[in-house]
């Protein structure tokens, strides 16, 4: 994915040639729907939905991301055949390894050759086709799909990614658990261990107000087991990425603010940013340094009991990929600790992607019909209409205490984009938490870097927002 850049150069050229030669442009067709009883009649059309799978789990029988016989494996059947008989059509879904998915995608479209109508995958690869205009904007589509409902297709933060220059190009069915959850980086706390300690549960602190650094720190001095020197059982298992990235996070910054002049800044070099770091750095190589581990694979930590906290994304607690939630006899789930310059309680994750990104194909000829059966498809299932009542489902079927579903939650609707995962910059976020270079220092050889990457990055999706929402946002 990190040379998909190279891909859609090549691509791109090759889009300009068969242009050039064929003198046509892929266009819309403008469709009349004939209704009988006021209901949508597509006549029987056949539109291809080219669904990406994580390529770990493309062996399991699943319907829209649901694995079958399952509650929600037979909901979505259920869903799915309805639709189709509501609206007259047929929907051919293939399911795909998410990572071909993109190349042959844009291959595809850029030598005119028919592929999909909709595809449904890893939200960057949209935005990447979209760069190249071989995705249908949503507002073009708004009289079939109500894209603005952000309580049903995601709120515009969790959309980011996927806003270009003019319009929004994806979207996220956000009232079906599971699939349209994608966030990092939740602590997944191993309760036995907690217990077995006798220690004081994080989640308590949080309800307290005191899930801060100074108690976090504090827990890591508590909650590891030493034999002969050498760590048995970790405090914290998390890679230095997401330790980096989430430390500044939880004090209030984000990858890109508005100084006060409204110039759009890297929030990594606010002042609560600077103090997250140094901080972090403190945490990270102090005398509880030794607690933490950054090299070990954090399921399989959390899973064998070797360690109390783990750090990782949420596709891996709950989902078809969810080991933690299958297979862990008793876990909790928290967000980081806050800084001193936001409330207590206060809860972010972070993301780069949306697992499933739903987009509509420019060589589609049918992307109206496209639309009005996805916003069919995806209406909110009878038993679980709002959010409060995922809580409620989370709470009973997948974690061990209402409050876990909540922080999962929270941290879903409160996630900020990182606009610079695939740019080349990944280090940049997390290089910070270092011995032995000052913050200061390591901001200021960075500072011309961020200005450009951040422009190339961020700015086109800022205009795709302004676009969209105009100055309602």
């Amino acid at each position: 994915m990190k040379n998909i850049a190279k891909i859609l150069i090549v691509v791109f050229i090759f889009a300009l040639i068969m242009t050039a030669c064929s003198g046509e442009q892929p266009e819309i067709f403008d469709e009349e729907f004939e209704k009988s009883s006021g209901a949508l009649d597509l006549e029987g059309q056949t539109l291809v939905y080219e669904f990406g799978m994580d390529p770990n789990v493309l062996d399991v029988p699943t319907c829209l991301g649901y694995e079958l016989d399952t509650h929600f494996g037979d909901l979505a059947q259920a869903r799915l055949k309805k639709t189709q008989s509501d609206l007259n059509c047929t929907l051919d879904i293939r399911y795909t390894n998410n990572y071909n998915s993109c190349r042959q995608f844009v291959a595809a479209s850029a030598s005119g050759v028919f592929m999909c109508d909709i595809i449904n995958g890893i939200s960057d690869m949209w935005a990447d086709v979209a760069r190249i205009g071989m995705l249908v904007g949503l507002s073009e589509l708004e009289d079939f799909i109500d894209f603005r409902n952000e309580d049903k297709w995601g709120h515009t933060s969790m959309l980011e990614v996927i806003y270009y220059e003019d319009d929004l190009y994806g979207i996220t069915p956000m009232l079906w658990p599971e699939i349209s959850v994608t966030f990092g980086s939740p602590i997944v706390i191993n309760e036995n261990m907690i217990a077995t300690l006798g220690e004081t549960d994080p989640r308590d602190l949080f309800e307290n107000g005191q899930w801060t650094w100074d108690t976090f720190d504090e827990c890591l001095g508590r909650y590891y087991i030493e034999e002969a020197g050498e760590v048995k059982q970790y405090s914290l298992t998390a890679g230095t990425g997401t330790f980096g990235v989430m430390f500044v996070l939880s004090n209030g910054s984000h990858y890109i603010e508005y100084d006060p002049s409204g110039e759009m800044v890297c929030g990594f070099y606010s002042k609560e940013a600077i103090k997250a770091m140094q901080r972090g750095i403190e945490i990270f190589y102090g005398p509880n340094g030794h607690t933490i581990d950054s090299t070990t694979d954090v399921t399989d930590a959390l899973l064998g009991d070797r360690t109390v906290l783990g750090s990782l994304g949420s596709s891996n607690i709950v989902g078809i990929n969810g080991k933690i939630a299958k297979q862990m006899e008793n876990f909790g789930l928290i967000c980081w600790p806050s800084g001193p310059d936001v409330e207590p309680g206060y809860i972010v994750g972070q993301h780069a992607n949306i697992d499933n990104c739903i987009s509509f194909s420019r060589m589609s000829h049918h992307p109206e019909a496209c639309a009005a059966v996805i916003n069919e498809l995806y209406e909110p299932f009878e038993e679980y209409p709002t959010i409060d009542s995922l809580i409620d489902l989370m709470a009973k079927n997948y974690f061990y205490d209402r409050r876990d579903a909540e922080i999962y939650y929270g941290m879903c609707f409160n996630s900020v984009y990182n606009y610079f995962h695939y740019s080349g910059m990944y280090d940049f976020m997390h290089a910070w938490l270092s011995p032995t270079k000052a913050v200061s220092e390591y901001l200021e050889q960075n500072k011309t870097m961020i200005d450009e990457r951040m422009n190339e990055y961020a700015r086109a999706t800022m205009n795709g927002i302004q676009a969209v929402w105009g100055d309602e946002d």
